[in-house]
């Protein structure tokens, strides 16, 4: 999971390694040519001109995620970090997505050893019109396509898979329903009915991710951009944090 994620400490770290070995190879150089200073000199500028293709390439979309106040970036997402990810939280949760139900024993799980003071968690409505359009994206058809027009078959298809969506939904939320915080009335479940192009997490209003759903791929397969609340003014945090809310008050009770 590691070669995926991109954040400023990496990239610091890459810088560091590579400055001491370009340090080190010209030392190496100029001992064997007599001239220690011409061969450190020489060296570091190859150094620093290659490495800095190198770090550009590799880190570009980073550089200009931390340009806009982000804090890293995935590439991908594995399952197995969302529990990791969670852990950051110590006071609240919030999430939005479609069915949770891929991650949803590790939730259950985690809720249950982590008891913050509050859990808020959007989930799409079960048969709507905002899941057929939701599956018909994942299917790889565009947004503005009249979902009446496709062939019968493409139709079936997003049907069989609405249908299979909407029973992990109802599924998650009988999980939810049994679970400790939502007895005590920290978990609270709402349904919308809106196409969300993705899916969120929000720690203690103070950090958001942020997968990006993309056409014909499934949401596990998201890359992620993680961003923070700057005190000081506002930021890409506030607009999907607002976001969040707008969709919770409109959003009908589980």
């Amino acid at each position: 999971m590691a070669e995926h994620f991109l954040s400023p400490k990496l990239f610091l770290r890459d810088l560091l390694v590579n400055f001491i070995s370009g340090l080190a190879g010209g030392a190496v150089v100029g001992i064997f040519s007599g001239k220690l200073w011409l061969g450190l000199l020489s060296f570091l500028l190859i150094v620093i001109v290659i490495f800095s293709f190198w770090l550009w390439t590799k880190y570009k979309r980073m550089l200009r995620l931390i340009l806009s106040g982000n804090a890293g970036y995935y590439y991908s997402f594995d399952l197995e970090e969302n529990p990791k990810v969670w852990q950051e939280a110590k006071e609240s949760f919030c999430y939005l997505g479609i069915s949770f139900d891929s991650v949803m024993e590790h939730f259950r799980s985690w809720i249950e050893k982590n008891p913050l003071s509050e859990y808020r968690i959007l989930l799409m409505k079960p048969d709507s019109s905002a899941l057929k359009k939701q599956e018909s994206f994942q299917k790889g058809h565009d947004l503005n396509v009249t979902l009446d027009k496709l062939p019968s078959a493409a139709q079936e298809a997003i049907q069989t898979a609405v249908d299979a969506t909407s029973q992990r939904i109802r599924g998650s939320l009988s999980i939810l329903k049994n679970t400790i915080p939502y007895k005590e009335g920290r978990l609270k479940i709402k349904l919308y009915d809106e196409f969300s192009p993705w899916w969120v997490y929000i720690l203690d209003d103070r950090k958001v991710y942020v997968g990006i759903l993309e056409k014909g791929k499934r949401g596990i397969e998201s890359p992620v951009v993680i961003m923070g609340k700057n005190d000081e003014y506002t930021s890409p945090f506030d607009a999907f944090k607002n976001n969040w809310e707008r969709i919770w008050q409109s959003a009908e009770d589980a």
